[in-house]
């Protein structure tokens, strides 16, 4: 079911960069809400006095100075197209990660959790993916790096980008812990040895977690960063409201499609243990009813006939 619906995701994806990739590089000169020397924008409010809503005294003509230095920055025509391209680069991969590729290997591993190979393919995607978000990390830096002087750090979109690239650098140590744990009681309670039954453990309760609120993280910075990418000399207004239609719309779908098949999971797994704690309860309650072995041949022996 998860790989039915990867497809349809990434080829809408696809079709939003290349619309996105013929807006930007239109036949005028323009480049978004900078064209032919008209600035039709406003900057985000971090900008402040730079053309930004944080002045109410900024004038337009000081909006499009802005835009203009900000699209002065790249060096050249070349460099600027050069840089459009990292945009979409470092958008399609962002969002193949969090709305598609996360999601789905979530997803996953919940179809078949006791399926060894499941569990693989759950661990080596969920690594790949890192691996895909590290280099979209990186052309974003490299993006922000070219227009530091503007206040781009100060935006939460890259804060929170590079709060994502942290903390899931975490979550491959926590499910190998988790598994290495559970692996070491199922085996031990196979042979009959004391031990804690086989479950959830702490790295697995905070990988879990840690991963859940990751997806949620890393869907809501993709909507920052289009509004991020809709400030630039980029994007237009239209593009803007298309790319944010587009991936409201495929983000709302995944999201939905994840959140009914965790709790879908979680009712089964509580109703399961649940029935568990039901049978050990009757086989408890079913042994204190019997006689022990012990018991039984005492009876047995005070029934038989005595010979002298």
């Amino acid at each position: 079911m998860a790989s039915t619906t990867i497809l349809p995701r990434i080829l809408t994806v696809l079709a939003l960069a290349y619309t996105a990739n013929a807006d930007w590089r239109d036949g005028n000169g323009g480049y978004g809400n900078w064209k032919n020397g008209d600035y039709e924008g406003e900057g985000p409010p971090w900008w402040g006095g730079r053309g930004g809503r944080g002045s109410n005294s900024t004038s337009n003509n000081d909006s499009y100075r802005d835009r203009s230095d900000q699209a002065g920055a790249f060096g050249s025509l070349s460099d600027f197209n050069h840089a459009s391209r990292i945009l979409i680069a470092h958008a399609v991969l962002a969002s193949l990660v969090w709305v598609v590729f996360v999601p789905s290997l979530a997803i996953l591993l919940r179809l078949n959790i006791k399926n060894p190979i499941v569990l693989k393919l759950h661990a080596l995607g969920q690594i790949f993916s890192y691996i895909v978000y590290i280099a979209a990390a990186g052309l974003g830096i490299w993006l922000a790096q070219q227009s530091a002087g503007f206040g781009i750090w100060n935006d939460p979109h890259p804060q929170l980008g590079l709060a994502i690239l942290a903390i899931a650098f975490f979550q491959p140590f926590f499910g190998a812990s988790h598994h290495r744990i559970y692996k070491k009681r199922a085996n031990a309670l196979q042979a009959g040895q004391p031990t804690k039954q086989p479950g959830r453990t702490t790295p697995g309760r905070t990988h879990l977690w840690v991963g859940r609120i990751l997806i949620v993280l890393g869907i809501v910075n993709g909507g920052l960063g289009i509004r991020l990418a809709s400030y630039s000399p980029f994007q237009s207004d239209a593009t803007s409201r298309r790319a944010g239609i587009i991936y409201g719309a495929v983000a709302a779908a995944m999201f939905v499609l994840y959140v009914a098949f965790v709790v879908f999971f979680e009712v089964k797994r509580a109703r399961f243990q649940a029935k568990e704690r039901e049978e050990r309860q009757k086989a408890i309650d079913n042994k204190q009813g019997l006689p022990t072995y012990d018991e039984s041949e005492e009876s047995v022996g005070q029934n038989l006939p005595r010979y002298s």
